[in-house]
Formats: C-alpha cells, structure tokens, sequence
C-alpha cells in the first residue's frame, strides 16, 4: 500500500482512496439503499427456501426419518398438540430455521470483505463451510431446546453434548449452506454477468 507524504503508514495515496471508499460501510453498496434492499430479501428467501427443501430431500434419500418428522412428532406428543398438527409443525419448524440460518449468512455477507465478486463467492463459500460445521455441532443442544420450548416445556435443565462426528448431519449441512451459497451469491452474479 502507498502512503500519502506525512499521513501515516495507514493513510491510503490518492491513488488507492478509491479502494478504500469501496470498503467503508455505507459505501461498498449503492447508496440511499435500506439494509433490506441491500440484504436482498427476494434472494434470502429463495436461498433459505431452496436450502431447506434440499436439506429434506437429502434426508430423504439416505434415512428412514426426516426433521421435519422427528420435530413435528416430538413436539407434538410432548405439548400435547393434536396430532394433525405433526406435519405442519414439523414443517414451520424445518422452514424456520432454514431461512433463520440462511439470513445469518446474508447478514455475514453484508460484511465488505473484498469488492472484487471473485473474491466475496471464494469468501462466501468458506463461510458457508464454517456455518456448515457450526450447524453440526449445534444440532443435538438446538433440536432438544426447539422441541422443549415449543412444547410449552421451557428451557431444559440440561443440554446434550455437541455434534462432533463427520456423518450425514455434517454433509446436510454443508450441503444445506452450498445449495444458500448458489442462490444467495452465485446465481445473482451469474445473471448480472449474463
């Protein structure tokens, strides 16, 4: 980096100021724009949606039971809900937390990291990695704290061990923040491109 003359080793030359603009906040996204234009809450939503139907169909394919049925079941027999509601509720849990975990990675993403978009989709990929992990550690304590809660059961007095192992809730996962990866910032990149 070039130093302007008796600025300081931090202060940008004139030359690279522009740069440096792009990365200060309310400047690296157009301006006048609110935080949900800037979140791009069309494409969170799809992201989230197209995350969550994929994370189901991967269960699908490789067990004998889904979340969306585990949860529902559980949550169901222990607030003592009418069985009918198993499906929905087990879905408005799933779908909950998809686009829960797909607007953690907008908001992360509305970080400036880099203004080249090689750069954010190499950026955005690792972070949907690290959230991938996170999630699989996450997913026992936060399943027993999902169906306790909405039971009407409370917080419960003690939380399972995290989710250590590299099994299928791992690869669902990681599949999960690759499918709101590609939606979220590939695909818009892509049709700006085109």
């Amino acid at each position: 980096m070039e130093t302007c003359r008796g600025m300081g080793a931090l202060a940008p030359s004139p030359r690279s100021r522009a740069a440096w603009r792009s990365m200060l906040p309310g400047r690296w996204l157009p301006a006048g724009r609110s935080i949900m234009q800037r979140l791009r809450v069309g494409w969170w939503l799809s992201a989230g949606l197209a995350g969550g139907l994929v994370f189901w169909l991967f269960q699908v394919l490789t067990g004998p039971a889904t979340i969306t049925q585990f949860m529902g079941e559980q949550i169901v027999a222990e607030g003592g809900y009418p069985p009918a509601l198993t499906i929905p509720i087990g879905w408005a849990v799933h779908l909950g937390v998809s686009l829960g975990y797909a607007l953690l990675f907008a908001v992360i993403m509305l970080i400036p990291f880099s203004p080249s978009p090689g750069a954010r989709l190499a950026i955005g990929a690792v972070i949907g990695a690290a959230l991938g992990w996170i999630g699989t550690l996450l997913t026992v304590p936060a399943i027993t704290v999902t169906i306790s809660m909405l039971s009407r059961q409370g917080f419960p007095a003690q939380l399972p061990g995290l989710n250590t192992t590299f099994g299928l809730a791992f690869w669902n996962h990681l599949l999960f923040f690759g499918v709101v990866w590609a939606v979220y910032l590939l695909l818009p990149h892509l049709l700006r491109k085109a």
